[in-house]
C-alpha cells in the first residue's frame, strides 16, 4: 500500500492516500475505483471516527481511498464562547474548493496510481455529508471552475454516498439566532435565509447530479430523516439514480455503527442492521 499526504489548498486542508500497488501476482493492470471521504464535525472540525476507519474498511474491499481533511478551526475554537471565529477557515466555499481540487488531483494522477478516473465516488458524513452533496450539485458551475482553476470534468464525481447527510440547512434560518454550525458554514452565526440555501444541496439538485446512495436512520435526533427523504424524491424528479435505506435505530454519527467506531459507554453508536449500510453501498456502486 502506498500511504502519503498533501496539503490542499493555502489554508489547513490535507488528503491523505491509501492506493494499491500493483503486484504481478494480482492482475497487473488493474484500475483501483476510489472512495474519497469527507469526515463529519458539523465544520468545526473533521472527526476521526469517520476518516480512516471506514477508508480500511473501504480499502479492504478493493478501493482507494482519499480522506479530505477539508479546513475547520477544529472544536476548541467553538467552545471559548466569548473569543469564537471570527473568519472561520470552513466557510462556504472554501472546504468545496479543497474537495474539488482533493479529486482533481486523483484524476490528474489516476494514471500513475492505477486510479480507474471513471469510478471516483464521493462518501460524506453528517457535515462532510452536507459537502459531499454541495460537490454533487455544483461540480458543474462555472463560478467553481473559475475559484479552482480546473476542469469540472477533473472534479466530477461519479457517485455519492451520503451517510445521515444534512442536506437543508434553510429551517435554521428561522429556528436559530446563534447556531456555531452556521457560524462554520458561512461565517456568520446570523446566517441568512439566502446564506442558508447557497449550502443546502437539496434545493440545487439538477439533472448533473450524479447517481446517490442515501443512508441514514429515524431516531437520529441531529439530523432529521426528511433531510434523506426530501433528497430522494428531489433526485426522483430529475431522474438520477439512487437508493435509500432507513433504519429505524441508531443515534447521529453512527460511523461504521459497529464497536470499531463506537465511542460511547452505552454503546449506542452501535447496530448490527445499519453496519449493514457499507456492504450495501459497496454492492450498489459495483453496479452502477
Amino acid at each position: 500500500m502506498q500511504y502519503f499526504e498533501k496539503k490542499i489548498g493555502n489554508k489547513t486542508a490535507k488528503a491523505v492516500f491509501y492506493l494499491h500497488e500493483p503486484s504481478p501476482e494480482i492482475k497487473p493492470n488493474r484500475k483501483y475505483s476510489t472512495i474519497v471521504i469527507c469526515p463529519g464535525g458539523g465544520y468545526m472540525w473533521t472527526s476521526d471516527r469517520e476518516a480512516e476507519p471506514i477508508a480500511m474498511e473501504f480499502f479492504a474491499k478493493g478501493y482507494d481511498c482519499c480522506i479530505v481533511y477539508y479546513s475547520t478551526e477544529g472544536l476548541a475554537a467553538y467552545q471559548k464562547n466569548d473569543n469564537l471565529p471570527q473568519e472561520p477557515v470552513s466557510a462556504f466555499p472554501t472546504p468545496l474548493v479543497e474537495l474539488a481540487l482533493s479529486i482533481s488531483i486523483l484524476r490528474e494522477n489516476s494514471s500513475a496510481w492505477s486510479i480507474d478516473p471513471d469510478s471516483i465516488y464521493l462518501l460524506g458524513f453528517s457535515a462532510g455529508g452536507n459537502l459531499a452533496g454541495l460537490l454533487s450539485v455544483y461540480w458543474n458551475e462555472d463560478w467553481l471552475k473559475k475559484l479552482t482553476k480546473k476542469k469540472s470534468s477533473l472534479y466530477r464525481p461519479n457517485a455519492v454516498i451520503l451517510a445521515y447527510a444534512v442536506l437543508d440547512f434553510t429551517p435554521y434560518a428561522t429556528t436559530n439566532n446563534d447556531d456555531r454550525v452556521a457560524l462554520a458554514i458561512t461565517g456568520s452565526k446570523r446566517a441568512t435565509f439566502e446564506e442558508l440555501n447557497q449550502v443546502s444541496p437539496l434545493n440545487h439538485v439538477s439533472k448533473d447530479t450524479p447517481p446517490s446512495f442515501i443512508w441514514c436512520t429515524m431516531q437520529d435526533p441531529i439530523v432529521p430523516v426528511e433531510n434523506s427523504l426530501a433528497y430522494a424524491t428531489a433526485l426522483r424528479r430529475k431522474n438520477i439514480p439512487f437508493e435509500l435505506h432507513i433504519y429505524e435505530k441508531g443515534k447521529h454519527g453512527l460511523a461504521l455503527a459497529d464497536w470499531r467506531t463506537d465511542s460511547k459507554k452505552d454503546h449506542s453508536q452501535s447496530n448490527s442492521q445499519a453496519a449493514s449500510w457499507i456492504n450495501l453501498a459497496d454492492g450498489w456502486l459495483k453496479n452502477l
